[in-house]
Parts: C-alpha cells; sequence; structure tokens
C-alpha cells in the first residue's frame, strides 16, 4: 500500500504548497482513495507533481466537517465526476473554533450535502472487504483539552460526532486513518481494533495535540501518558496536521522509531 501527502502543515520541498489542513492519497489492491481534502485546492497541484491522477480517484472519505479537511470539496468535485464521498450525515451542521473570544466559522459549505456524489453516513459502515468507516467513539479516556474550543450552534459545545475514520485491510493487515482524532486517538485505536479484519498494523493522521489558533499544545503529562499508551501496542505511527511539530517531538522520545512524521510530498510504502 503507497500513501502520498498531497497536503500538511509542513512540506518536504519548497516544490511543494503546504497549508494548515490534511489529504492523504492512499492506493490499495482495489482502490485509490483520497482520505480527506485539505482546506482549498493546493492539493491538487501537489497531486500532480507527486503523480496522482484526480480523476482516478474512486473513493473519498472526509473525516469530519472543518474546513482543514473537507474546504477542497469544490475543488475535488470539478475534476472529478464519478467517486463516491463518504461524510458523516452531521458534517454539514454549523461548526465553530473560539478564540480569544471571537467565534470563527470552520464548516462546510451545505450546498454539497445533497451532491449525488456524496454518500452521507449514519453509523459503522462496512464500504467492502477492504474499506471500513468506524464512527460515534466512546470519548472515555485521554480526550483532548484542545477540544473545548470547538463548538456547534447556539455555543454548544461540539461532541465530535461528524468524526468518522477509516480502518483499510489490504495484504493480511489492516492499517487505521484518522483525520484530527478528536475523540482521542487511543479511544479510536481501541474501537477500531474491534473491526479491523486483520491486526493493525499502522496508524496514519492527526492527532490533535495542538491548537493552531492560540499556538497551545496539551499538557505534558497528558502527551505522555498519550505515547505510553500507544507504546503498548505493537504498531507503527505516522503523524502530523494538529499532532504539532513539538508534541510530535515529545512522542518521539517514548515511541523512538516507531513514529514518524509525513510532510506534503512525503511517500510512504506500508
Amino acid at each position: 500500500m503507497i500513501v502520498k501527502t498531497l497536503l500538511e502543515n509542513t512540506r518536504v520541498s519548497k516544490e511543494f504548497k503546504k497549508m494548515h489542513g490534511l489529504c492523504l492519497y492512499i492506493e490499495t489492491t482495489k482502490h485509490k482513495i483520497l482520505f480527506d481534502l485539505g482546506a482549498d485546492g493546493k492539493f491538487i497541484k501537489n497531486a500532480k507533481k507527486l503523480g496522482v491522477d484526480i480523476k482516478s480517484i474512486d473513493t473519498v472519505v472526509i473525516s469530519h466537517g472543518h474546513i482543514d479537511h473537507g474546504g477542497g470539496l469544490k475543488h475535488f468535485l470539478r475534476r472529478n465526476k464519478t467517486a463516491k464521498i463518504y461524510i458523516r450525515e452531521n458534517a454539514f451542521d454549523k461548526h465553530y473554533s473560539r478564540a480569544f473570544k471571537i467565534k470563527f466559522n470552520i464548516g462546510l459549505k451545505r450546498r454539497f450535502k445533497k451532491h449525488p456524489q456524496i454518500e452521507l453516513v449514519n453509523s459503522n459502515l462496512i464500504i467492502d472487504d477492504e474499506l471500513t468507516l468506524i464512527t460515534n467513539v466512546k470519548r472515555q479516556n485521554l480526550n483532548p483539552m484542545i477540544n473545548s474550543r470547538f463548538t456547534v450552534k447556539k455555543g454548544k459545545l461540539d461532541d465530535f460526532s461528524h468524526e468518522q475514520n477509516l480502518i483499510i485491510n489490504d495484504n493480511h493487515n489492516s492499517y487505521l486513518f484518522c483525520g484530527c482524532a478528536h475523540c482521542g486517538i487511543t479511544n479510536i485505536l481501541c474501537k477500531a481494533k474491534g473491526f479491523a479484519r486483520y491486526q493493525i498494523k499502522d496508524v496514519i493522521g492527526g492527532f490533535h495535540l495542538y491548537y493552531l489558533v492560540r499556538h497551545k499544545q496539551e499538557d505534558n503529562n497528558f502527551i505522555n501518558i498519550t505515547a505510553y499508551m500507544l507504546k503498548n501496542e505493537n504498531i507503527n505511527y505516522y503523524t502530523g496536521h494538529c499532532t504539532g511539530l513539538n508534541s510530535y517531538e515529545q512522542l518521539k522520545l517514548t515511541l523512538g522509531d516507531r513514529i514518524n512524521y509525513i510532510s506534503t510530498g512525503s511517500v510512504i510504502e506500508i
């Protein structure tokens, strides 16, 4: 399986466009997938440089209803008329981020909700023998405190029921992809193990240990406990985006070579 990072906060070289957001190209035995679409169309230009034909994509998974993960939807739809796009049914609800007593709209454009390529997901979903979506993760352990900065309508705290994660079963291994892991990476991993066809070999995505607007990272103790819990699993980790560079370095002190950072332009074969 090949994973190419089409968009992330950092980049491997100036040849690529970078932006706060995430877009991963995943090529499996049966599928060509985009996991998230970034905030705008920058992933399109990066895709060309990495040899990815957007028209060949057959499946898109948008992890949750925040613009840095689904804002590129209109750019994708202009170029691909056939792919199925899986997104939680409430991902098009209003979503906000709070900072310095200011509320920012970070939601997706509601006009796309009824687009014919959109497949609204209302529960855990087995797409086929390779792809499974898991939703409604219970936030029981190590729930990121940074989540308190995100709200929905009428100022209510976001419960992140619009978040979904992708399990890929390929070549007798299972892989977990998460966009921001708002429900807590350890909680998501716990649920994923119950749905994966094989042992989970790798986890790829953001772990939400950093809040961009306030340049604030999770408490050191929180990060250290997360690292030790992840270390207890026989799994490799590839992370970036909302994990934050400082948090990543702190995780690496515990996880060592079992964790690596993905930047725009990086290519991994797993």
